[in-house]
């Protein structure tokens, strides 16, 4: 009896083993907050032609209130030396909104439109335009102070948007484009632009990370 007993916990426990090999989750080997990319709720927004037309006759003489005003945030990326935060739209292509921001209020520099991003720059402000590769058809719009992109951007980000001397005057610098550049090549952990997920893009061979929940900021969870 015992032998037979023996036979039936051994045959019962391999029985389990095979289960969780074969078996069981999906998911195995699979970790974090955002395992399936997908994003459940995005903000409501007005449809396109309120959006536009309520722009177009906005008495708003900043950039920052415009785009407070006309598109919901999504997340906000903040340090102790900067602070950027991030719209978007569903409703909008990326022409539509740099056209209708910039001819609401006037940059003082405007790039042109390079590999699905385009830049803005106001007085205090960058206003950063991209075409998300994480959810099609979604354009974020990240406004960053001065500050968030003196001290975490990298200057390689606006490769083919801006020269380093107009990136330099705009950031009222002689050489920040040239210091901050080498900085990043040694450290390779310099903001590139904001991905979705809490994932912000790095300008080198690593990433930073915010966290699970929207309001994470660079250099959190590594």
């Amino acid at each position: 009896m015992k032998d037979y007993a023996g036979i039936i916990v051994v045959g019962i426990i391999a029985f389990f083993l095979l289960f969780n090999v074969f078996g069981g989750d999906d998911q195995r080997g699979m970790s974090g907050s955002y395992t399936e990319d997908t994003y459940g709720e995005l903000p409501s927004e007005p449809d396109r032609s309120e959006i536009l037309s309520g722009i177009e006759n906005s008495e708003e003489n900043d950039i920052e209130s415009l785009i407070e005003d006309h598109f919901p945030l999504l997340d906000t990326v903040r340090s102790e030396q900067g602070i950027s935060r991030i719209y978007m739209t569903r409703e909008l292509t990326l022409k539509e909104v740099s056209d209708s921001l910039s001819s609401a209020i006037p940059p003082e520099e405007i790039s042109e439109r390079q590999e699905n991003k385009q830049a803005l720059i106001y007085p205090d402000h960058f206003v950063i335009l991209q075409e998300s590769t994480e959810e099609p058809g979604v354009i974020t719009i990240e406004l960053a102070s001065d500050d968030f992109v003196r001290n975490h951007y990298s200057p390689g980000f606006f490769s083919g948007l801006f020269l380093g001397s107009i990136l330099n005057r705009s950031l009222g610098s002689n050489d920040w484009y040239e210091r901050r550049r080498a900085n990043c090549q040694q450290t390779g952990n310099c903001y590139g632009g904001y991905g979705m997920y809490g994932n912000y893009n790095s300008g080198g061979t690593t990433s930073m990370r915010g966290s699970s929940t929207r309001g994470g900021g660079p250099g959190t969870g590594k």
